[in-house]
């Protein structure tokens, strides 16, 4: 029924890695992984393990049993691991939708293996491209004008442009060594190398894969394939295509996860290689191996310190229109490990963090998408952007496509609890639903752009207008067979040049007139406004003054009446000091005057001489009133 959205839940799928004979020789069989049916297996924890350990005192269970959409055992073979898991996929690339396929599990695990396989084994990698090119054979877009941009759309390239992507493929082209020799071949298998110096001979290794559909149907349509393979390293998105990484001397550029403005993460400046053939591809995937980060640990002699996306994207060109722009990821995830097990120290350690930290942001990002749908009321927070893998891997997960994960594990009882964290893990994958909506192709069409990202498209088709500016006049004349070249009459030329140069002058007059009037209108206006702002500022300083002057004012008579309470203060408190009641003063007074008087009297014999008594009167009354003056004060009433 269309419109109605399609859920099913994550694909999961478990493959169990058959031991190396030096496990083996280590005793490493102990029965941990049991696979109990086609869907279903049992972990049994070995002795000396932590698991084990936490069993007998009491804290969780030494058996765990967990289920899987199919399991694959270690007789399995990489062509029916395809057959199973990836060509369900497939069919939805070549019909215009989306797919995400990601190998999880620890270190030497086998995920590289089951990714890109060896020449002779090839993996889900190699065969996904050998079926598209079967599908799209004979329908393929033989130009390179026709690119993918940013997530989603399209981009139309000028001549000038695809000069420069022919000679980015062909730089990448001439730095790959051919073998040659099928001696040189068997020699490298016989000695165990897994390099992808041998892809080339891909080709004789797969059969060829008979697909549902076919694009006859289609009528005139066609297809065009790019590719783009880049790592994630130390959280740095370094391109694996870039011909500069062949020289040591020049450091690695990391190129930034961008926004397309729709919620779309997309890496920009990601350099996308438009193929032809799988011999190309298997050139591309060479190149870009030789530039992946890997090392070696005591777990794994040519571990991946790095996850490698190899991604592809289809285009299909319906005359001058893009009808669709299908995306099919592969990501081979590193391997999670314990720094003590690896013994890794330094760089190895610094690379170690960082995996086993954006596999964490992995881990809880599907818990929290797990969380949201079976409680809708929690509707937590989904840590997307913590992690430049996941940002990338967003949109798939939120329903614009479909995701599936081969977790690898191996059957070590030395691995036993990193390979019980990786089944959990992956038993929380199994449970989140992904709601696929199902839109007609119409409102999917991509948008085609140009040089500066403009759009060309009109009305479903391309707009010969702004197609035109993206051509040299050169290609402009040469389309033009018909055009008239003769040269007209000398006076006809000059009349012309004449009109010309008179309408030139005509329009440089009215442009000059109209300039003036604008710088005439701005210069008045810009006036205006400075009088205005002058005048408010002035309104401003006179308040300013008032206001200061009133304060002033306040402050003045604030400190008079404290002046004058200090004073009155100072007086009173002198009167209290010098205080003498009345009744004393008068009586004092009267002691004075009469000693005064006898002493006069004796000293100067004023008792035999009265004559000279009236004098004497006045000299004590004299003494009397100076020392009242300097002795006493009068009492207020």
């Amino acid at each position: 029924m269309p419109g109605v959205a399609e859920q099913q839940t994550m694909r999961v799928y478990l493959r169990v890695r058959p031991f190396s004979r030096e496990e083996l020789s280590d005793h490493e069989d102990q029965g941990c992984v049991v696979i109990e049916n086609s869907q279903a297996v049992t972990l049994n924890a070995p002795k000396g393990s932590a698991t084990m350990k936490s069993s007998e005192k009491g804290i969780g269970m030494s058996l765990h049993k967990f289920s899987f959409s199919q399991i694959f055992g270690p007789e399995k073979t990489q062509s029916e691991l395809f057959e199973n898991t990836v060509k369900s996929q497939m069919y939805d690339f070549l019909d215009g939708k989306n797919a995400l396929i990601f190998s999880y599990g620890v270190t030497n695990a086998g995920k590289t293996y089951t990714i890109q396989g060896t020449p002779k084994e090839p993996g889900i990698l190699p065969r996904v491209l050998d079926a598209t090119f079967h599908y799209i054979e004979g329908h393929q877009y033989e130009g390179m004008d026709l690119k993918p941009y940013l997530r989603n759309d399209a981009q139309y390239l000028d001549p000038d442009q695809v000069k420069q992507e022919r000679s980015a493929k062909a730089a990448i082209f001439a730095s790959v060594k051919e073998v040659r020799e099928k001696l040189g071949f068997l020699r490298r298998i016989f000695l165990g190398s897994l390099h992808f110096t041998l892809w080339p001979f891909v080709v004789l290794c797969i059969s060829p894969l008979v697909l549902a559909s076919n694009p006859t149907e289609a009528g005139s349509s066609q297809f065009t394939l790019w590719v783009a393979f880049f790592e994630i390293y130390n959280e740095c998105v370094y391109d694996l295509l870039q011909s500069s990484l062949c020289t040591k001397s020049k450091k690695r550029a990391s190129l930034r996860v961008c926004d397309d403005g729709a919620g779309n993460a997309y890496v920009k400046d990601l350099r996308w290689i438009n193929i032809q053939t799988l011999g190309e591809a298997c050139k591309l995937l060479q190149f870009g191996n030789k530039n992946r980060s890997a090392a070696a640990t005591k777990m794994n002699q040519s571990s991946s310190r790095s996850h490698s996306i190899f991604t592809m994207k289809l285009l299909k060109i319906d005359g001058s229109a893009v009808k669709w722009v299908s995306e099919f990821s592969l990501c081979d995830l590193a391997g999670s490990e314990r720094c003590n097990k690896t013994k890794t120290f330094g760089e190895r350690l610094k690379e170690a963090g960082n995996i086993n930290n954006s596999l964490l942001i992995l881990g809880k990002c599907i818990t929290a998408l797990r969380n949201n749908q079976t409680d809708r009321m929690k509707n937590s927070y989904i840590p997307f952007r913590e992690s430049k893998l996941t940002k990338l891997f967003q949109a798939v997960f939120c329903g614009k496509g479909k995701a599936s994960m081969i977790v690898n594990i191996n059957q070590c009882a030395s691995t036993y609890d990193e390979t019980l964290h990786v089944m959990k893990f992956s038993a929380v994958a199994k449970q989140v639903v992904q709601v696929i909506p199902d839109k007609p192709l119409e409102s999917l069409a991509p948008c085609l752009v140009g040089r500066d990202g403009k759009p060309l498209l009109r009305n479903g088709g391309i707009d010969s207008e702004a197609l035109e500016s993206y051509l040299s006049e050169e290609e402009l004349l040469d389309e033009e067979e018909e055009a008239d070249m003769s040269l007209l009459p000398q006076n006809e030329l000059m009349n012309v040049i004449e009109s010309m140069r008179t309408k030139l002058l005509a329009e440089r007059r009215r442009n000059l007139v109209q300039e003036m009037e604008i710088r005439k209108e701005m210069g008045d206006a810009m006036l205006q406004q400075i009088m205005e702002s002058e005048e408010l500022r002035s309104r401003q300083i006179e308040e300013l003054k008032e206001s200061y002057q009133e304060k002033m004012e306040n402050t003045f008579e604030m400190y008079k009446d404290a002046i004058k309470e200090h004073a009155y203060q100072s007086a009173m408190n002198n009167l209290e000091d010098d205080y003498v009641p009345l009744d004393e003063f008068i009586a004092e007074q009267e002691k004075v005057e009469v000693g005064l008087l006898i002493s006069c009297l004796i000293r100067d014999g004023f008792m035999e001489k009265s004559a000279d008594l009236e004098a004497l009167q006045m000299k004590a009354d004299d003494q009397v009133r100076q020392f009242q003056m300097s002795h006493t004060k009068i009492n207020p009433i």
